[in-house]
C-alpha cells in the first residue's frame, strides 16, 4: 500500500544585500507556491510558483524541503526537473520533484517546500567547485567556469595564416543557453576518483588524463552524472570554440601572434612540452579564465566531424552522422598552428592516444517563460 507525502508550500525570498537603499536594484519575489504529490503512486511532487524581478532577466531558483512543518529547511532535493536552476521570471513555473528517489521509504505529513530566487547570476568567468570523492591531497578540484550565452563568428577567415580548409566557411553562430565549462582539462586524479582507474601513459595527478577514447569519455560522464552534481556532457564543437575564443576573433585567444612570440605563455606544444603532458593550469588562461584551451592534450567534443554549414546557425550540434568525432585545441606534440582557436581534428570514437583527453561542460537548468 502506497502512502502520500502531504506537502504544504511556502514561498521564500532571497535578498542578496541587507540594508540596501531604495534606489538600488530590487530583489526577486516568489509568490503563490503550491505543491502536491501525485496520486498515481509515483511519489512525484508538482511544485508551482510565480517569480518576478524588474531588474533581472534570469534568476537562480533553488528548492529546500522541511520535514518539521517549516521549523527548518534542511533537505536539499537533487531529483528535480523543470523550472529550477536558471529561470526567466514569470508565472505558473513548474518543478517536478521525485520524492521517492530522494527520500526512499520516508513518509510524513509535516513536509513543506521553500522556493528561493537569487538574482546574482554570475558573469563570464564565475566559478563553482564540484566536490569529487577521494581526490588525493594536492589534486586540483573539478572547477567549472560560467560561460554566458552569446553570438560569435565560428571558424577562420580565408586569409588567416596557417588555416585548414575545414575551418570554413566562417559563419555566425548563436548559443542561446549559458553553460559551465571545466576550468581545466579533466585530470588523472579526477578520472581516478570517478572511474577507479587511470589509463594515462604519462604520470601525474594534475596532468590531463589521456589515452581515453570518445566512448571512454561518455562512460566517465555517465558516472560523473550519477554523483548528483548536475548534468555533465562533452561540449559541442560550437560551444568549445566559443568558450576558447572568449570574445576574441584572432587566431589565438591572446591575439594573432604572427611571430609566435607569445604562444609559450599560453600553451604546451611541440617546442616547449618536452614531448609529454604537463600539469594543467600552468599557462595563462583566456579572458574567461579557462586554461590550456590551446595545447597540452586535444579535447573531445560531442559532435560528429563533418563539413560546416554555409548558413548562420543557432545552437548547432554538428553533423547528423559520421565515422569520426571532433577534437579541438591541439596537444603537446603539435605544431604552433595546430593550437589556433579554429583548428579542427578528428578521431574514431573507439580509439585513444596519449595526446587525447577531455574537458566537460555542466548544463544549468534553464527555463523560458
Amino acid at each position: 500500500m502506497s502512502r502520500s507525502i502531504f506537502l504544504k508550500a511556502v514561498s521564500w525570498l532571497w535578498i542578496a544585500c541587507l540594508g540596501v537603499e531604495a534606489a538600488q536594484a530590487e530583489p526577486p519575489e516568489v509568490l503563490n507556491v503550491q505543491a502536491s504529490q501525485r496520486t498515481d503512486g509515483s511519489r512525484l511532487v508538482d511544485i508551482y510558483y510565480d517569480v518576478s524581478d524588474p531588474d533581472s532577466p534570469k534568476l537562480k531558483i533553488t528548492i529546500a524541503i522541511s520535514d518539521n512543518n517549516g521549523a527548518s529547511y534542511t533537505i536539499i532535493p537533487t531529483s528535480l526537473s523543470g523550472d529550477v536552476g536558471l529561470v526567466t521570471p514569470g508565472i505558473r513555473k513548474h518543478i517536478v520533484w521525485n520524492a521517492g528517489q530522494d527520500l526512499p521509504g520516508v513518509y510524513g505529513d509535516q513536509y513543506r517546500a521553500a522556493v528561493t530566487a537569487d538574482d546574482e547570476v554570475p558573469d563570464a568567468g564565475g566559478l563553482i567547485v564540484i566536490n569529487l570523492p577521494n581526490l588525493p591531497a594536492g589534486a586540483k578540484p573539478l572547477e567549472m567556469v560560467w560561460i554566458p550565452a552569446g553570438t560569435y563568428r565560428m571558424g577562420s577567415p580565408v586569409d588567416e595564416p596557417d588555416r585548414w580548409d575545414d575551418e570554413g566557411p566562417q559563419r555566425q553562430v548563436t548559443l542561446t543557453r549559458p553553460f559551465y565549462m571545466g576550468k581545466y582539462e579533466i585530470t588523472q586524479a579526477q578520472w581516478q576518483a570517478v572511474m577507479g582507474n587511470n589509463p594515462s601513459y604519462f604520470g601525474g595527478n594534475n596532468h590531463p588524463v589521456e589515452r581515453v577514447s570518445w566512448n571512454d569519455a561518455q562512460a566517465f560522464i555517465q558516472k560523473l552524472n550519477q554523483l548528483g552534481h548536475g548534468t555533465f556532457r562533452l561540449p559541442t564543437e560550437a560551444e568549445w570554440e566559443y568558450a576558447c575564443r572568449a570574445g576574441t576573433s584572432t587566431r589565438y585567444y591572446w591575439g594573432d601572434d604572427l611571430d609566435y612570440s607569445q604562444i609559450g605563455n599560453y600553451a604546451w606544444y611541440q617546442e616547449n612540452s618536452s614531448y609529454q603532458t604537463q600539469d594543467v593550469g600552468m599557462k595563462l588562461p583566456n579572458a574567461w579564465g579557462l586554461h590550456d584551451m590551446s595545447g597540452n592534450v586535444w579535447e573531445w567534443c560531442q559532435d560528429w566531424y563533418g563539413a560546416y554549414s554555409t548558413n548562420q546557425q543557432v545552437d548547432p550540434v554538428g553533423a547528423a552522422s559520421g565515422t569520426d568525432r571532433v577534437l579541438r585545441g591541439g596537444g603537446w606534440g603539435d605544431l604552433k598552428e595546430d593550437c589556433r582557436s579554429a583548428c579542427r581534428y578528428w578521431y574514431k570514437p573507439g580509439e585513444a592516444d596519449d595526446y587525447i583527453g577531455l574537458r566537460v561542460v555542466l548544463i544549468p537548468e534553464l527555463s523560458e517563460s
